[in-house]
């Protein structure tokens, strides 16, 4: 016999067999996976939790709605993406100021300017407006002398999480005239803005950057979900 085997020891010191020795392995088996992922795993990569589902189409062209992202935990200076130095709390204009249009470029105070492009590191983090981990693209790093955050911002989306469009005319939740120019960051006063994701993300709120990633396998886990719950496994589209 293996003393290292648990399922195995239980078996044979209880003289278990059948369903009942078939429940122990499973028992066994969920224990030591749950073991590995809340616990081990965290340690060893720095980040908890260790893995998060793609279960938005926001990074369409780097991730799809299934994939499983292994994360890993990382410093703030660890992390690619274009470096702000500000000497005020942190704003920034964007350019097109509209949410129809791609962004092309952040403006900062002092006419500090970074273009948006898809280098930046890829980071799962949790939004203090909606409590969700969200994983998008850091666009940029900034420093304030109240402390470290980022950017962030969906492959797929139009504007920055963070951005606030000032809009001249409303239709429903949706700008249909935004004031040219004008955009400022989401604070924790706009939970009800229509389309504020979060407020520029503190470094301390950053769970890890994405190590590599496995492709669909998280369409398991949700597809099971969706059968249990009678359709409401897929937040989304089931793929982007």
């Amino acid at each position: 016999m293996n003393k290292l085997d648990p399922a195995d020891y239980l078996k044979r010191k209880y003289e278990l067999s059948g369903w009942k020795a078939e429940l122990v392995d499973i028992v066994v088996g969920f224990l030591f996976a749950a073991l590995l992922y809340f616990i081990i795993f965290p340690l060893i990569l720095g980040a908890n939790p260790p893995a998060v589902i793609v279960q938005s189409c926001s990074m369409k062209g780097a991730l799809n709605v299934g994939d499983v992202v292994v994360l890993q935990g990382v410093s703030f200076d660890e992390v690619h993406a274009p470096l702000v130095k500000l000497d005020s709390p942190v704003s920034f204009k964007i350019w097109p100021n509209d949410y129809r249009k791609e962004t092309k470029e952040l403006i900062f105070p002092n006419n500090q300017t970074v273009p948006v492009t898809k280098k930046g590191d890829i980071m799962v983090y949790v939004s203090r407006i909606s409590g969700e981990q969200i994983i998008h693209r850091v666009i940029a790093k900034v420093e304030t002398p109240e402390g470290r955050y980022y950017i962030t911002k969906g492959d797929a989306n139009t504007i920055p999480d963070a951005a606030k469009i000032d809009c001249g005319v409303w239709s429903g939740n949706r700008c249909i005239q935004p004031d040219p120019f004008i955009s400022s960051i989401c604070t924790d006063k706009d939970k009800g803005w229509p389309g504020c994701i979060a407020t520029p993300v503190r470094a301390d709120e950053a769970i890890g950057r994405d190590l590599f990633v496995i492709p669909l396998i998280g369409h398991i886990k949700m597809m099971t979900f969706h059968i249990l719950t009678l359709g409401h496994g897929y937040p989304g589209k089931m793929w982007c």
